[in-house]
């Protein structure tokens, strides 16, 4: 965790970053928020992050304006403070403070809140290999296209994972794989790529659309739809991608094993790929 915060235009302790016990944020889940990696002090991606940011601010209605050159320079700012080289930066923004109803009013002011997270990114070296997931019933909400904090259904779905000793839950809705809990999932079946169309069934996430255009250029093959379960475990290879651990083969998912218990060919080749993007981007 960082020690040095940016809550609302001032950097303090983290330990003193607080926020009213009436913010929405935390008696709603009425915000936003969104994980910005970094390699070496460089941000990965922010531009994109950004643009995200702003949709999901604009679909809640939150009047919160996003200055990105303003954003990334507090980015910049808050990782050289708290002397870290490798991590990941997490921004929230709530619609604001107001007496406990369901209704907001319109003149509200959101709170911001920046800190850094010291993290080692998930690099495809000596120490990469395939994890664990579990598959488990989608229960959140149908605008998951929306960044938002309300992410309950997710934090049971991870429990349960966790208990089963597992690095992930892969998410089904009505006999269909969308997405896992952090992440954004893929499979390889006869060397062509699939995963779950971007549309209000999952997040559009960051990493995805990098690996999308990693895949484009290296002319491999990519088609987005919706796939099954029974599609997911008889896969020839399985990967997750997201912003705070990039890309992660799965090598198990429940009780089956997925390409002998190893990392698959194509899984690798664009783990490789998306770090040598971003390393020397």
């Amino acid at each position: 965790m960082s020690k040095i915060a940016y809550l609302n235009s001032k950097y303090i302790d983290f330990s003193k970053a607080k926020v009213h016990i009436e913010d929405r944020g935390l008696q709603f889940s009425d915000s936003v928020y969104e994980v910005v990696p970094f390699y070496n002090k460089k941000l990965i991606d922010f531009n994109f992050h950004a643009k995200r940011l702003k949709y999901s601010l604009k679909e809640l209605q939150i009047k919160y304006i996003v200055k990105e050159g303003k954003l990334k320079k507090i980015f910049n700012k808050i990782i050289t403070l708290n002397k870290l080289k490798n991590g990941i930066v997490y921004l929230q923004i709530t619609r604001g403070v107001q007496s406990r109803d369901h209704y907001y009013k319109n003149n509200l002011i959101p709170n911001l809140i920046i800190y850094t997270i010291n993290r080692k990114l998930n690099l495809p070296n000596k120490n990469f290999k395939g994890e664990k997931a579990i598959t488990y019933e989608d229960l959140r909400w149908k605008r998951r296209d929306i960044k938002t904090v309300s992410l309950l259904a997710n934090v049971l779905a991870k429990k349960e994972a966790v208990r089963k000793k597992a690095y992930e839950a892969i998410l089904i809705d009505n006999g269909k794989i969308t997405e896992a809990t952090a992440s954004n999932v893929w499979i390889v079946k006869n060397n062509k790529l699939i995963t779950h169309p971007a549309n209000t069934d999952i997040l559009k996430g960051i990493t995805r659309e990098s690996i999308k255009r990693i895949i484009k250029s290296n002319k491999l093959q990519l088609r987005e739809r919706s796939f099954t379960a029974k599609e997911l475990y008889s896969a020839d290879e399985v990967f997750i991608t997201s912003s705070g651990n990039l890309v992660t083969p799965i090598t198990k998912i429940d009780s089956r094993i997925i390409n002998k218990g190893k990392i698959g060919k194509i899984s690798f080749q664009l783990a490789t790929l998306y770090a040598d993007y971003f390393i020397n981007k």
